[in-house]
């Protein structure tokens, strides 16, 4: 089919066209279906094609489409009856119903009732075939007949679902390897983003004054920068409460590079000066923040520590944090008041563990920070080192301003990690760590060993303080059967005492299952898990915690219930926590509104009833608009508080006001200003957002026709308008402007994320993308500049034969560039013919996929170098001979 559409494309359309001109004067009451008004059209939209092709007629008022191949080419919901003249069903949703009934001669849509008017449905020896213009009335789009290009256009002002479906579909698509189907950024493009001397920052500002009945009147302030100078990442958050003076000041300058070319031989992936992170130990140091230095070869998103990870970031003021592992609703965090969110020992599974923290801003902002951490059989790769060494002042800022520190233990600390893998299953490391407890300063020596044992990785760990006790710990982290298992053993002895193993523990062990279980259609993920310790005061606290997640609807869910116990002494058992707890964490929405917070129940113990609640609920009103309520309840503390506020989005800022009443009696108001200004990538100069732009990067992007196919930009190339781009999932809040540019906010700092075109809105299909898109790491605050070009296309057309010169059907196909990448694959048909559409402007060679020139004992290469461009759009190779290999020297001597 195919090829009689290439080969009869120009000849039907001058055909239709002569038709449509002699025809329009006639009656269409006496038109009748033949052979010289039939046409065989595509459907398509933007790029895409949709299903078989049309057929159809030229009838004196249009074109007219045999309902029954749209039906199916759209996969619409609608039957058709022609026995009673009646087609019922829905158009892209069920609330645009469409009946049409011939007998009564009334078509009726969301819209109404109406006649069906005179030519909108002509009866052809196929069935029904249906007016373009009718059609496009009663489905609420235009269907546009293309007798040019022999197609019909769907053009909408929305995306329509299938149209969403197939573009996600295609993203997923170009987010493989041409050969293995998965995902691999390395061998794409990499656009180039050098450090500069200067970059000017982007800052993120949130203003807010607000008054109680108690304390009276107070104003606050915050602001992130995130820019570059000298050749340095750099970060700085200021803040301060009724004064223009601040009283917190944090600053951290900085160089992250995936890739590990930083400081020559040190191979470093990190350095960083000023407020930094240090890593935890296995059984000493926990990971720490405050002023200091920094530097590591490490993966930059390697586990925290064996098992488990502690997930860290920015949360400004006012906002809260949702937790998902895999899809799951883990953990929920409000606003601590410190400027951050932190997620500490989060479990991970053996396999992929993908993260989502999900933030909610005041002023209706939900943006993403994904990782991934992978645990398996992947480990250090043999004879490669990993080191790390920081030293800190935990809690404390770059530059103190007596702002009161959130930790009640700080102090210096400072230590040193190696890490080296033996053999491709086991990797063994040390480390020492010196810190502050109890005002006293501690010295520790660590060693691991960590090995990969069938399905599963085992990590034995030991610890020695100077002068004191020692701690050995076992850990064996798996899944066998699609139960993933954690179970891990602690012995301590002597006066050991540290960050992650208290002086007063002696003993513990647990064992964590987790997995789904099928309820039905409904797969469920379910987690159970015990816990034993034994202190030196011979109390034994046992632990039993039982978890389970579900998706319902738009609700996601997840449901603990955890279990205390306490055996030991009897004045040791004064005041311990014990008894049932149920914690309920959700996330829903009820019509408009979204709901999500946690509620912790006490079902007996010691607090028996509701210990803490926090739910946050927002509507929006109209398209910037929304309103958030909130409430909080500390059952211990005996404290309630409501508040209601409400927020309007414009186009550079948002303002948000919001009132607050707690049960002492206490009133509040407050109104808040938050915005972003930064460098404009599109236009030039400054720009004001109330996208956050100094914590994520942005990618600037220039979108030109690239006439001549050779990748760059000259100076005749044009730009081309109204292109909309994306990165990863992410997209252009506008398409290209005129100069055929755009930008994408909101990319994760140092996560590789491919910039491409999104195929969707190309208004020409016969002008596709060159290549599948640059790949950008991005910076935070820092725009990276890509060029995409769009390339007419043309198409190549030949016939392959076997080395006895027939026809050979069935054969894989590829068609490759000029670096030997794949741009598009196929296989020829019964009678060896060859064809390939939509293949842009430039230099090509065809050869045979790797299975079939194995299978044939065939070089691959066929042919020489294809040259398709605006002078040669169409290439006729004819015949394409197969080259069989020599046989080898012993077979060619027997013979």
């Amino acid at each position: 089919m195919k090829r009689w559409l290439t080969r009869t494309r120009k000849a039907a359309a001058l055909v239709a066209a002569a038709l449509a001109v002699w025809a329009a004067p006639a009656a269409a009451q006496g038109w009748t279906a033949s052979e010289d008004d039939s046409l065989l059209l595509e459907l398509r939209s933007g790029q895409f094609r949709l299903g078989e092709p049309l057929r159809g007629y030229q009838t004196p008022s249009g074109v007219c489409v045999d309902f029954a191949d749209l039906i199916q080419a759209l996969d619409l919901p609608v039957r058709l009856d022609k026995k009673s003249r009646r087609a019922t069903g829905w158009i892209f949703a069920e609330d645009q119903r469409l009946v049409i009934d011939r007998d009564s001669n009334t078509v009726q849509t969301m819209n109404g009732s109406r006649a069906i008017g005179s030519g909108a449905i002509q009866d052809t020896p196929e069935g029904w075939c249906m007016s373009l213009s009718a059609l496009s009335q009663w489905m609420g789009v235009k269907l546009r007949p293309d007798l040019a290009n022999l197609a019909v256009v769907i053009e909408s002002d929305r995306k329509l679902p299938f149209l969403e479906a197939m573009e996600r579909k295609s993203r997923a698509a170009r987010l493989r390897k041409p050969d293995s189907g998965q995902f691999d950024l390395a061998k794409l493009p990499q656009a180039d983003a050098p450090y500069q001397a200067w970059r000017a920052p982007a800052v993120d500002v949130q203003i807010q004054g607000q008054w109680s009945s108690k304390s009276g009147f107070s104003t606050q302030y915050e602001g992130l920068a995130s820019g570059e100078a000298l050749g340095m990442s750099y970060s700085a958050r200021l803040a301060g409460r009724d004064s223009l003076l601040p009283d917190s000041f944090r600053l951290k300058v900085y160089r992250n590079d995936p890739a590990g070319e930083l400081l020559g031989p040190l191979g470093a992936t990190q350095v960083a000066f000023g407020d930094v992170e240090t890593p935890p130990g296995s059984l000493s140091g926990q990971s720490a923040y405050g002023r200091g230095a920094f530097i590591s070869n490490r993966p930059i998103n390697l586990p925290s520590r064996f098992g488990t990870t502690t997930l860290r970031g920015t949360l400004p003021a006012g906002w809260d944090a949702e937790l998902y592992r895999n899809g799951v609703l883990r953990a929920y965090q409000a606003d601590r008041g410190d400027g951050r969110y932190e997620f500490p020992d989060v479990e991970l599974q053996f396999g992929e563990n993908e993260f989502d923290v999900v933030l909610y801003g005041p002023q209706g902002q939900v943006r993403h920070e994904r990782s991934s951490q992978n645990v398996g059989l992947q480990n250090l790769p043999a004879g490669k080192t990993w080191y790390w060494a920081g030293m800190l002042e935990e809690g404390k800022d770059l530059v103190d301003l007596g702002a009161p520190s959130y930790l009640a233990q700080s102090g210096w600390r400072w230590g040193v990690g190696v890490e080296r893998g033996l053999n491709s299953r086991t990797t063994a490391g040390l480390g020492y760590h010196s810190l502050t407890r109890a005002g006293r300063r501690k010295h520790y020596l660590e060693a691991t060993v960590r090995r990969s044992v069938g399905p599963m990785l085992v990590e034995l760990s030991g610890a020695q303080q100077f002068g004191a006790g020692r701690a050995l710990r076992g850990e064996a982290l798996g899944r066998i059967k699609g139960i993933n298992f954690d179970a891990h053993v602690l012995w301590v002895d002597g006066e050991f005492d540290s960050d992650l193993v208290s002086i007063e523990q002696r003993r513990e062990f647990g064992l964590r299952l987790s997995g789904s279980v099928k309820l039905g259609s409904w797969r469920l993920p379910v987690e159970a898990g015990m816990r034993q310790t034994l202190s030196r005061r011979g109390l034994k606290v046992t632990e039993v915690l039982t978890r389970g997640s579900a998706h319902i609807g738009r609700a996601t869910l997840t449901l603990e219930l955890l279990n205390r116990q306490i055996a030991g002494p009897a004045p040791v058992l004064v005041g311990e926590d014990r008894g049932n707890r149920l914690t309920l964490i959700g996330n829903t929405g009820i019509g408009r509104l979204r709901l999500r917070g946690q509620v912790a129940f006490g079902l007996d113990g010691n607090h028996p009833g509701f210990q803490r609640t926090q739910i946050v609920v927002d509507a929006p009103v109209g398209k910037a608009s929304s309103v958030r309520a909130g409430f909080d309840y500390d059952g211990v503390g005996d404290r309630q508080e409501y508040s209601l506020g409400y927020v309007h989005q414009f186009r550079k800022f948002a303002l948000r006001g919001e009132g607050r009443v707690d049960n002492r009696g206490n009133v509040g108001f407050g109104l808040t200003l938050a915005f972003s200004v930064g460098p404009d990538p599109v236009d030039g100069g400054w720009r004001l957002s109330r996208e956050r732009l100094a914590e994520t990067g942005q990618a600037a992007i220039e979108v030109y026709r690239d006439d001549n196919g050779d990748g760059y930009r000259q100076a005749n190339e044009p730009a081309v308008e109204g292109v909309a781009v994306e990165a990863g999932f992410r997209h252009s809040d506008q398409a290209t402007n005129a100069s055929g540019r755009a930008v994408i906010d909101g990319l994760v700092p140092y996560v590789p994320v491919l910039v491409s075109i999104d195929g969707g809105s190309l208004p020409d299909p016969l002008l596709q993308p060159k290549g599948r898109g640059m790949v950008v790491v991005p910076r935070p605050g820092v725009t990276a500049k890509v060029s995409l070009p769009l390339a007419p296309t043309g198409e190549i057309e030949g016939s392959l034969l076997g080395a006895d010169g027939e026809p050979r059907g069935g054969i894989g196909i590829e068609l490759v560039d000029a670096s030997g990448a794949v741009v598009l694959r196929g296989q020829s048909d019964f009678d060896g013919y060859v064809f390939f559409d939509s293949v842009p402007y430039g230099s090509y060679r065809l050869r045979l996929t790797e299975v079939s020139a194995k299978a044939l004992g065939a070089r691959p290469e066929l042919g020489g170098l294809l040259r398709i461009d605006r002078a040669q759009p169409s290439l006729r190779l004819g015949h394409l001979r197969i080259a069989l290999l020599p046989p080898p020297p012993e077979l060619a001597k027997v013979d």
